[in-house]
């Protein structure tokens, strides 16, 4: 029959070797909370900079209204094309006779229903 003993030295291994997990785990969060906190104050004092940037710009004097002599804006660019859209790229066609042409329309309403 058994006695005992013996099972205790695992016992003890295993909580130590628990133990040295438990260190290494709260020193690589430690590590990690460093690194978040360095991130922190990098982004914070980025922050800080483009506050004082944006309230300088917000805070800054209008910029002068145009002198009376500068008259009105020209564009951009001279359009010498007749017409705009579609009809600036289409070939002028002479005008057919109208009175051959049918259309869906005039088909319709010369229908009657017997």
């Amino acid at each position: 029959m058994c006695t005992g003993g013996g099972g205790g030295n695992n016992n003890e291994e295993a909580m130590r070797a628990a133990e040295e997990r438990h260190e290494e785990n709260m020193a690589l969060q430690k590590e990690q909370m460093e690194e978040q906190k360095r991130q922190f104050e990098t982004t914070r004092e980025d922050n800080q900079v483009r506050y004082v940037e944006q309230k300088k710009k917000a805070e800054a004097a209008p910029p002068p209204p145009p002198e009376k002599t500068a008259g009105v804006a020209a564009p951009a660019f001279e359009s010498k094309r007749k017409g705009s859209g579609r009809k600036a790229f289409r070939t002028h066609k002479p005008d057919r006779d109208k009175s051959t042409q049918t259309t869906a329309h005039s088909a319709k309403s010369l229908y009657i229903p017997t």
